[in-house]
This record gives C-alpha cells, sequence and structure tokens, in this order.
C-alpha cells in the first residue's frame, strides 16, 4: 500500500488556505456548536475537495475497477485472481459518511441559523450544495443499493443516531426531485442579491455564471441518475428526460464540464493517486492504433522504441512464459498508463524535471452529457438524433481530454486539431452506423471513462459494452481455462447483532434480497442493486 500525506492545493484559480479550512470543519465536528461561527462555504469547499479520495484511486480504480474494464493491467499483467474483491474496495462509501455527505449536510443547518436576511440571499448556495449533495448521495448508493440517506448526518442536530436504510428506488426518486427544485431556485431571480461560494466552489467557482453552470450541471444530473433505470423503468426516464430537456439551460460545450480542478501539489508523484506499475491493455490500445485516436498519448505513455503497445488482459495469456519474460524485461515493451494525466507533477526522467501542471477530476463532462442524450435517442427514449449527439460526444471527449492533457503537462502532447478529429471520426469502427447505434455510444463512453473508470463500470452494466465480440473487442478474461465473472456491486458490510443500527441494516439487507438478482448474499459482488437487471 502507497501511504502519503499530501498538501491540498487546489486551482479556481490556486486556492491557498485549504488546511487553515479544513481545520475549520474538524473542529466544527469536535463541537456542533462552533458551526454558528462557520461559514458554508468552508464547509462546500472541504466537500469538494474530498471528493477525490486517494485510497479510492489506488484501491478501487487502479488495481480493481480499471483491470476489471479493461483500461490497465498491473505490472505483470492480470492475477488469476484479479477479479476477486478485496476488503480494500468501496472506498466512497466511509467518504460520503465521513466527508462529503457530513459537510455538505451542514450547509442547511448553517444557513437555517442566520439572520432572515441572510437566509434570503443564502438561497443559491444552499441550491448548489442540493445539487453536490444528490450527486454523492447517488454515486454511493450506486454500488452499494440500499443506504441511509433521509435520517442520515442528523444526529448532531437532534435526530436519530440510528437511521434507516432508504432503497434505492427511493433514492433515485428523492434525488430527482431535489435536483429539480434546486434548479428551478438557481433559474429563479429572488429579490434578494444572492451569495455564491465563488473561490470557495473549485468546479464553477471562475464561472461568469456561477448559479446557471450550475443549474445546467442540476439537469445533466438528472439525466444522469434516470438513465440508469433505461432497462428497468424507461417510461420513468422518458418522464425525466422530458421535464428535463424542456429547461432552457443544457450544456452546451466543454466549458460546461462538472469537474474539479486541482493544482499542482494535490496529486503527486509517490501518492496513492500515482499510477505508476500500471499498463496500458492491449484491447483499447489495438483499437487506437487502429483508429488513429488523438487521445491515446493522453491515456498511455509509449514504450521505449517510441510505440503504444498495450499488455494483454487475460490472465492465462499474462501468465504464459513467453508474456512474463516480457514483462520483467528491462526494456518491456509494454506502454504504461500516462502518469501526468493522474500525477501532473510526476518527473519523468527526461532532464526537465517534474511536472508543472494542473490536474482534474470529472463529475459529469459535456462529453458524458451527448453520449447520455445519444443513447437516449438510439433507444427511443427521446427524438435526439443519436447519431449528432454521439459525434459531439466523440468530439467533446477528444476535446476536453486534450484541454486537460496540456494544462497537465503530458510530455510529448500537442492539443488535438479539428481535422485530427475529424479524421478520426471517419475511421472505420468509430463513423456512426445507425444499425450499431447502442454498440458505438457505449464503447466511446467507455474511452470518455478513462478518467471516471466507476462510470465506465457502470455503463458496461447498463448497456453490456464492451464485450469480447464488440467494436472494442475485450478479450476473454480466463484464469486456468476458466472464465472470469466480474463484479455488478460492492461487498455489502455486515454490522455485528451489538451495532446500534444493526436492526436497520439487517431490515434493509432483507429487502434487497427479495430481488432475485441480489446474490448468494451482501458480501456476494457479483449480485446486483436494484437498477441493475440488464442480462
Amino acid at each position: 500500500m502507497k501511504l502519503y500525506k499530501y498538501l491540498l492545493v487546489l486551482s479556481v484559480p490556486l486556492v491557498l488556505g485549504v488546511s487553515c479550512k479544513k481545520s475549520l470543519y474538524v473542529k466544527a465536528n469536535e463541537d456542533p456548536s462552533t458551526l454558528t461561527s462557520v461559514d458554508p462555504g468552508n464547509q462546500f469547499l472541504y466537500a469538494a475537495s474530498s471528493m477525490p479520495n486517494s485510497f479510492e484511486a489506488y484501491y478501487d480504480y487502479y488495481r480493481a475497477i480499471m483491470p476489471w474494464l479493461q483500461y490497465s493491467t498491473g505490472s505483470s499483467g492480470n492475477s488469476l485472481n484479479f477479479t476477486n474483491i478485496s476488503g480494500n474496495f468501496n472506498y466512497r462509501y466511509g467518504n460520503y459518511y465521513d466527508n462529503v455527505g457530513l459537510a455538505l449536510a451542514d450547509i442547511p443547518h448553517l444557513i437555517s441559523n442566520m439572520t432572515t436576511a441572510q437566509q434570503a440571499a443564502r438561497q443559491y448556495e444552499a441550491a448548489i450544495a442540493s445539487i453536490y449533495m444528490a450527486y454523492y448521495t447517488f454515486y454511493t448508493s450506486d454500488i452499494n443499493g440500499s443506504i441511509p440517506y433521509s435520517q442520515a448526518f442528523e444526529g448532531r442536530y437532534g435526530g436519530t443516531l440510528t437511521p434507516v436504510y432508504d432503497t434505492q428506488q427511493s433514492i433515485f426518486d428523492t434525488l430527482d426531485t431535489q435536483i429539480k427544485n434546486a434548479v428551478a431556485v438557481l433559474e429563479s431571480s429572488p429579490s434578494t442579491a444572492q451569495a455564491l461560494y465563488g473561490g470557495n466552489d473549485p468546479f464553477f467557482g471562475t464561472a461568469s455564471n456561477q448559479a446557471l453552470e450550475w443549474a445546467k450541471a442540476g439537469n445533466a444530473l438528472r439525466l444522469k441518475i434516470a438513465i440508469r433505470q433505461i432497462n428497468l423503468n424507461p417510461s420513468v426516464v422518458t418522464t425525466i428526460a422530458q421535464s428535463v430537456l424542456a429547461d432552457a439551460n443544457q450544456m452546451s460545450s466543454i466549458s460546461d464540464s462538472w469537474s474539479l480542478y486541482v493544482g499542482n501539489a494535490f496529486a503527486v508523484q509517490g501518492g496513492n493517486f500515482d499510477p505508476t506499475g500500471f499498463l496500458a491493455s492491449a484491447p483499447i490500445v489495438n483499437f487506437m492504433n487502429t483508429t488513429s485516436d488523438p487521445r491515446e498519448g493522453i491515456f498511455y505513455r509509449q514504450n521505449g522504441a517510441g510505440l503504444y503497445v498495450g499488455s494483454p488482459t487475460d490472465p492465462d495469456t499474462c501468465l504464459s512464459a513467453a508474456n512474463q519474460a516480457l514483462y520483467v524485461a528491462k526494456d518491456t515493451p509494454f506502454s504504461p498508463v500516462q502518469h501526468r494525466l493522474f500525477t501532473p507533477d510526476y518527473n519523468e526522467n527526461d532532464g526537465f524535471g517534474a511536472g508543472s501542471g494542473t490536474g482534474y477530476y470529472p463529475v459529469l463532462t459535456y462529453a458524458e452529457y451527448c453520449f447520455i442524450r445519444a443513447y437516449l435517442g438510439a433507444k427511443a427514449i427521446t427524438s435526439d438524433d443519436p447519431g449528432t449527439w454521439y459525434n459531439a460526444g466523440v468530439t467533446a471527449s477528444i476535446q476536453y481530454y486534450s484541454q486537460q492533457a496540456v494544462a497537465a503537462g503530458v510530455s510529448g502532447y500537442t492539443a488535438a486539431t479539428s481535422s485530427q478529429i475529424a479524421t478520426y471520426l471517419a475511421q472505420p469502427g468509430v463513423t456512426f452506423v445507425t444499425a450499431n447505434a447502442a454498440e458505438q455510444i457505449a464503447c466511446q463512453a467507455y474511452l470518455e471513462f478513462f478518467k471516471q473508470p466507476s462510470e465506465g463500470w457502470a455503463w458496461w452494466k447498463m448497456t453490456g459494452y464492451p464485450n469480447t465480440t464488440s467494436i472494442i473487442a475485450w478479450e476473454p478474461l480466463t484464469s486456468q481455462g476458466t472464465v472470469n465473472t466480474l463484479n455488478r456491486r460492492a461487498a455489502l458490510t455486515v454490522f455485528s447483532t451489538s451495532d446500534a443500527n444493526y436492526a436497520n441494516q439487517a431490515a434493509a439487507y432483507t429487502q434487497m434480497e427479495t430481488n432475485p438478482l441480489f446474490g448468494s448474499s451482501p458480501s456476494d459482488a457479483e449480485g446486483r442493486v436494484w437498477w441493475d437487471v440488464l442480462q
């Protein structure tokens, strides 16, 4: 395990003094009475800066989801048991209850303790916090199913210390209404001038109209949550999509992307965000080599011969004597994952020293929004033309990755040009074909989620793509001839009977077990949550 205590420096532009503001948060948690003197912006900044969790990056992404989804392999390829879920997984759950959700839950209470005039000026801030809370609640429930929400975070305000677990269906319904209401507030024109988080908002703090950027993000988030139900309740998806698309405030360019922008010292070489030791995957490299994908040099680095070569992903192939010799060779032919996309300060030993670029963590990009619109159109949920939105999504993905690669200082990389994008869109397998709409949209969304592998995992469960026969062809994953089965949710922890909230958790698990797809037990990660029904 890599342990590294890093100095947090956010970029909005670079916000200094975060550690001081974090100390206010810690003080507030130790003594709730101090919350009356804490500005809501401090809690919002804490929640934002806590979203990228270094242990989640290392254990959940690099060591689990990315190899499962064939984005990468370990330094020796994939082992026989690489799909087994470890105890070091599902860091989003603890991060929600210990950091992100806890801080965001303080904000409405802080505002309620203000004067009437001050409360009237904080409507926008409350709405923005509500949208961010909705996102991280959805993100946590997405692989855990039923979780405490309606009664969570209220213990220190006179509420229960043993909250009930809300079903995933009720959470999704609640969040849709919550976001819709928050967007309506942000689109309103209150008579009282509204305060905004400004520099305490590392997502949209530099936007010319912070409130409307959050309204656009909220609308996109409603679609993101709704589309999870496309195989389960398409009529619900249709209703939500019609409601969202009736609103004029929609994402329209990569500048609308909802991402956390961080400084050079946030994710550093040697820390848990550092992807050293992880290799490019053959399925993606093969596709990118064939199609001249402009993102290849952003995702991966060239090998010593100046080529992009992916590691096999099938364990049996990785463990062959010939490949094992290649993995340990001094001049291994396999390309590493691009260090500076994840750790911009990385020293590539090219004579120029440590990198000085900045980084980012996507929440919901414009490219993802386009792919959602394309997929909804392809499934006849909306009247959107899937080809138009597909092309927009591919273009936006390349443009945004290119922009962030330049900002991160990826060595030898120059910004993608419009002609490169046009050439890519004309390649076989990339050019949109209506008959293959769902597959092409899902495969390009899969590439878009390279920096956001948990969403790639979700789309694979939702669409069935990529697979071994799709445009981006995965390798069959076999261990000593036996096909590996990929996990579909978190392995859920079971409280001891002495835990104060044992009864509520047991009731929730009993309800979840009525789903025939839930699995053999709460700890069975091959089981499924409520929305995951694609066979």
